[in-house]
């Protein structure tokens, strides 16, 4: 396990953390990792995926998706390492979509409308408007065939640098804060993934975290501070409102640690989540690949298009009977639990009773 020689350091309460070191940026760092949630979230997520990955016979491509200063891109970095040191784990590579930022000309060059104001896109680097979407949507449609290279943020020179990073690893987490974004020209790049992690925080803390970064990176409280109004804030309200539903939701915490979400409103704590992640779902090749498609065509809307009213209907009750039957068959054969599917299907209590109806006050097991 990635670590200071294995040490567990100890100083957040009453938590016991592991350290871990990393290139970040061309910068070495040290993080901190909860080591509960080391072997109870994120070894079990690296095993499921990798048990995808074994399934379908090819590259898997996994989302991490968050919005700004909510740790993504030393999280993916942090899962590289654990794949690479976990036995049992197909071995994962972390990728930033930074590599596709618009150059430093166009985007000192190139003004758009903010707020009623003209604005360089240089001063909004970060925001949508400012990466290659084409580029990137053209790049991923590589990745699950092809060992390719993949372009990256030099953040010295403020460039990008195209095809220099080369990918073999059969799992490649792709972070940023725009794959799951539901508005154009973005719109498409989530059926590119084939699952889709999304990390949620209170923007309070958002907040605090992007202003302590810029002041660690040598800018002044006063600028950090405008940055953030100018620029960070609108981008945090972008992608906790706007971005696609994901197969699953994690929630940093103000110490840095991370839980998984069940809903909406609870995220569980350590007990509920050593039951939850207890083994990997045993779903067959087959049943993933038909539970994928539907989710994105529920996502979507794909395939709906017809003006014809009984096609439409027959296809939206099509697809509700499906994914009715999926759920059922998941849960039966022990390959989720209520949670899981809840999490998943974007489903409340009361609805996932109707498809699921409880025996003997049973709440997470097969009937």
């Amino acid at each position: 396990m990635p670590g200071n020689g294995g040490q567990v350091a100890v100083g957040k309460g009453e938590k016991l953390w592991r350290t871990c070191r990393l290139m970040i940026n061309g910068s070495e760092h040290k993080v901190l990792y909860h080591e509960e949630t080391i072997n109870y979230l994120f070894l079990p997520f690296l095993r499921r995926i990798s048990s995808m990955q074994k399934r379908l016979g090819r590259r898997l491509v996994v989302y991490i998706v968050a919005p700004p200063g909510a740790g993504k891109t030393t999280l993916s970095l942090f899962l590289e390492k654990l794949s690479a040191s976990s036995p049992g784990v197909v071995g994962a590579q972390a990728l930033s979509l930074d590599g596709f930022l618009k150059s430093g000309e166009y985007l000192e060059n190139t003004k758009i409308e903010r707020d009623g104001k003209m604005v360089s896109l240089a001063a909004l680097r970060g925001s949508p408007e400012t990466f290659y979407v084409d580029k990137l949507s053209a790049k991923l449609a590589t990745l699950r065939d092809a060992d390719v290279r993949w372009p990256i943020y030099d953040r010295r020179r403020r460039e990008t640098v195209d095809d220099i990073k080369p990918i073999r690893k059969k799992i490649v987490l792709v972070e940023g804060c725009w794959l799951l974004l539901r508005d154009p020209p973005w719109q498409n790049v989530r059926k590119q993934a084939d699952f889709a992690l999304f990390i949620t925080a209170a923007p309070q803390l958002l907040k605090e975290r992007l202003i302590e970064q810029n002041i660690a990176m040598g800018k002044s409280r006063a600028a950090a501070e405008k940055f953030y109004n100018d620029v960070d804030r609108r981008n945090i309200d972008l992608a906790l409102a706007s971005s696609w539903a994901a197969n699953e939701t994690w929630e940093i915490l103000p110490d840095g640690d991370y839980l998984l979400k069940a809903d909406a409103k609870k995220p569980l704590n350590i007990v509920d989540r050593k039951a939850l992640w207890k083994k990997a779902p045993p779903v067959t090749a087959d049943e993933f690949t038909v539970w994928q498609n539907l989710y994105h065509k529920m996502m979507t809307g794909a395939d709906a298009g017809s003006n014809d009213a009984a096609y439409a209907q027959g296809y939206g009750e099509g697809l509700s009977a499906a994914r009715t039957e999926i759920i059922r068959r998941l849960f039966m054969t022990g390959g989720m639990t209520r949670q899981e599917i809840m999490a998943t299907f974007q489903l409340k209590e009361h609805e996932l009773d109707k498809i699921l109806p409880r025996e003997r006050g049973t709440a997470d097991k097969p009937l």
